[in-house]
């Protein structure tokens, strides 16, 4: 074999030995779940929150804001490379009388390159926004642009401020927000919601403190006032795979989204246990139109906002 071939093939195996272990780390691997760190999920302590005297929600509407698209292999570690939609909802709670909005999808896409965008629904954004503007309360299951923008561009913030509840660690994450921004001067005397934990903010509506994939991640548990449970993960999944499987989005893109991958980690093994123990309570990732239309066939989510 000539000089030249064996230095190209020492090259090649020399690049491959270096490849493989990065290519596995960056896209491959995901984090075990540490039972020292264990993420507390009781439900029993869930449900006798819920029970708040008052009337439970009757109603869980949902409307599709927008859509993009993401391979598999940035939802999961491990998976190929092929697409899988990421549709961007927000959900009314109907309660007798009043509605709580949670999570606001966003004024347009333009904030995701443009290969990843597949669709925007200008009449369901301004269905969202009228809604909005009678919610007696409006949460966010997190700070990133397209569960907040909705709120931040909203053109009528001032008005809807008052039943805005942004805890206190989603307005300490602006960055979190980008390219969405806080209104400057707006949210000067804001006065945000904490808790620690576990809050009630409504009969059979609890938020539960789920900080990793933002700081201000939280989950909200909805028992309706048919018996019904709900539990909208937000983002802590963007699909139902991440928990059967107990495997995290691949390390390029938590780096990116500045994730704590051990927090995740954890979140998705005690999802997985609530699953196996509890199947009864619906669990709603925060981007996977598969479970969305499944729960919609079966009663626990309606579509379109009132």
């Amino acid at each position: 074999m000539a000089k030249w071939a064996r230095r190209l093939i020492k090259t090649i195996i020399i690049l491959a030995v270096i490849a493989i272990p990065v290519y596995y780390a960056l896209v491959v691997h995901s984090p075990s779940p540490s039972e020292a760190e264990k993420f507390s999920l009781d439900i029993g302590a869930i449900r006798e929150l819920a029970n708040k005297p008052g009337v439970r929600p009757y109603e869980i509407r949902v409307e599709k804001v927008g859509e993009f698209e993401f391979a598999e292999a940035m939802v999961m570690a491990g998976e190929p490379w092929k697409g899988t939609p990421i549709p961007v909802y927000s959900y009314q709670l109907i309660f007798p009388g009043k509605t709580i909005i949670v999570d606001t999808a966003m004024a347009s896409l333009d904030g995701m390159p443009e290969a990843f965008v597949t669709g925007f629904d200008e009449a369901a954004y301004q269905r969202m926004n009228a809604a909005m503007e009678k919610a007696a309360q409006i949460i966010v299951t997190h700070e990133h642009f397209d569960h907040i923008a909705g709120i931040l561009e909203h053109p009528n913030l001032a008005q809807i401020l008052p039943a805005v509840k942004l805890t206190r660690e989603q307005i300490n994450n602006p960055d979190g927000m980008l390219p969405s921004l806080l209104p400057e001067g707006l949210f000067d005397d804001y006065q945000p919601l904490e808790y620690e934990g576990m809050h009630a903010i409504a009969p059979g509506v609890v938020l539960i403190k789920a900080p990793g994939h933002t700081p201000g991640s939280q989950m909200v548990y909805v028992r309706l006032a048919d018996g019904r449970e709900v539990l909208l993960l937000g983002d802590v999944a963007w699909q139902s795979r991440n928990i059967h499987a107990v495997k995290e989005r691949p390390l390029f893109m938590t780096a990116m989204i500045k994730e704590n991958r051990e927090q995740v980690i954890n979140q998705f093994q005690a999802l997985h246990d609530l699953q196996e123990m509890t199947p009864e309570v619906r669990q709603l990732p925060g981007h996977e139109e598969t479970v969305a239309n499944q729960l919609i066939e079966q009663g626990y989510l309606t579509l379109g906002f009132r």
